[in-house]
């Protein structure tokens, strides 16, 4: 596993292997070049949704930052190591400003509590009220730690932003950017019965 997405065997299998070509294949799995097949038939890019995707620059700065908040994590992701292309990961700081808050812990105290802590009982407000939270699933980002080669900061199933080891199985969430004449279908509201189509 490599934690320099540039060349990582994941960024190769969503920009250019089965996920992008809605086909099945080989997909990375542990270390030492180790694969597994996947199927992406059903699951993968159409062509539609291929033609909706901007080639982007994704900042992929490594850092070294552990205890940080949601702007802490933004200012360190931002630097002039960068990689184009179409499909990348969410930021931590994506996930850190995706909360609402709750009722104990309102939006602000959550932007103001370090990512490291959100697995803490006193702000379960702060994950469970994040869109970007899945309960029981690991979720990989696009930040890495600059002091090892193999470490990359994940989205714990507890909630906490941490560092975890890039040769390890961990749920992978595609991020995009549509092209600016990407809009959303007339009627749909973004609700689980009528969700939001891009068009």
């Amino acid at each position: 596993g490599s934690n320099d997405w540039s060349d990582s065997t994941l960024q190769k299998v969503l920009n250019e292997g089965a996920y992008y070509n809605r086909t099945s294949g080989d997909c990375p799995n542990g270390q030492n070049g180790a694969t597994k097949s996947c199927d992406f038939s059903e699951i993968g890019l159409t062509s539609d949704a291929k033609e909706m995707i901007s080639e982007s620059i994704w900042n992929i700065k490594t850092t070294k930052i552990t205890l940080a908040t949601a702007k802490g994590f933004y200012d360190s992701e931002r630097g002039t190591i960068v990689w184009e292309g179409k499909i990348g990961l969410m930021y931590p700081s994506d996930y850190g400003y995706a909360t609402s808050g709750g009722a104990t812990n309102d939006r602000s105290v959550c932007l103001n509590t370090t990512l490291y802590n959100w697995d803490g009982s006193g702000v379960s407000d702060c994950k469970n009220n994040d869109w970007l939270y899945k309960s029981g699933s690991y979720q990989w980002t696009l930040a890495s730690d600059s002091s090892a080669i193999t470490n990359v900061f994940s989205v714990s199933s507890a909630g906490s932003v941490n560092l975890y080891s890039a040769i390890s199985t961990v749920a992978v969430r595609p991020v995009v950017y549509l092209e600016s004449g990407v809009g959303i279908g007339i009627g749909s509201d973004g609700s689980s019965a009528n969700p939001y189509v891009l068009q």
